[in-house]
């Protein structure tokens, strides 16, 4: 059987007045080609049937997309850019806390990461071009002219010795870049094993390392590896293998 992996998506009303549960296609491809199956799970799924879905995961990918309600690591909405989903906080906040408990692998991306540091107490830069000013363009479609998904836009430096550094190599990495929040005080429970140039954390995993597969960054891997990246490729290679060696 293949490696079950868990890929949160997210809902929106759309311009013809019907709910729409969604996910980036991207996701799917990146966990088929590494050898698993993607199983989309959404805020549609509630209660004892999000329980019921969870209990089939050999892994989980928090995916990316809205940004995680202020309130959850104490602040209001101080920016207008801010844009949250509720439900989808609910549906990810409780599926890392039973992922965590159960030791199943997580691999968080973008907005993951920035969720699995809130879960584990720490807080986020609501709008890095107001609060962390002088920094790199982080949302390469803002670039003149915009950078295509699939390709890179600026470097990250990964620790040696790190267990990303054992995925993708240590030294630097060239990666893509969509998003406006970024890692502000870092949870107690995770290290930094990933900066962007401008000092912004963009690569997390767990202090204990005996611990199960927990890696977060802040860029797109999907994306690369659409394009054939080798790195983005080992990653989720990686997320897949760790998730086939739990027991059944």
């Amino acid at each position: 059987m293949l490696p079950r992996i868990g890929l949160t998506g997210s809902v929106f009303w759309s311009r013809i007045g019907t709910r729409r549960t969604f996910l980036n296609e991207a996701y799917v491809g990146a966990v088929r080609e590494a050898g698993g199956l993607g199983l989309v799970i959404t805020p549609a799924h509630i209660g004892e049937h999000l329980r019921e879905l969870y209990g089939l995961l050999d892994g989980l990918v928090l995916t990316g997309g809205e940004d995680v309600e202020p309130a959850r690591y104490g602040e209001t909405v101080a920016h207008p850019t801010v844009e949250s989903v509720a439900e989808r906080d609910v549906m990810e906040f409780r599926l890392l806390e039973w992922a965590l408990g159960d030791r199943l692998p997580v691999l968080a991306i973008c907005r993951g990461i920035q969720v699995l540091n809130v879960a584990l107490g720490g807080t986020l830069y609501q709008d890095l071009p107001s609060e962390h000013p002088g920094g790199l363009l982080h949302d390469q479609a803002k670039a003149d002219p915009p950078v295509p998904r699939i390709r890179s836009s600026h470097r990250v430096t990964v620790l040696a010795g790190s267990c990303l550094a054992g995925i993708v190599g240590d030294g630097e990495l060239a990666v893509n870049s969509m998003h406006h929040q970024g890692l502000r005080r870092l949870a107690p429970s995770l290290v930094p094993v990933a900066h962007a140039t401008d000092g912004l954390i963009e690569g997390v995993e767990a202090a204990d390392p005996t611990g199960a597969f927990l890696v977060g960054v802040q860029w797109h891997p999907e994306e690369l590896a659409l394009d054939a990246d080798p790195a983005s490729q080992r990653l989720f290679a990686a997320l897949v293998t760790a998730a086939a060696k739990r027991p059944s």
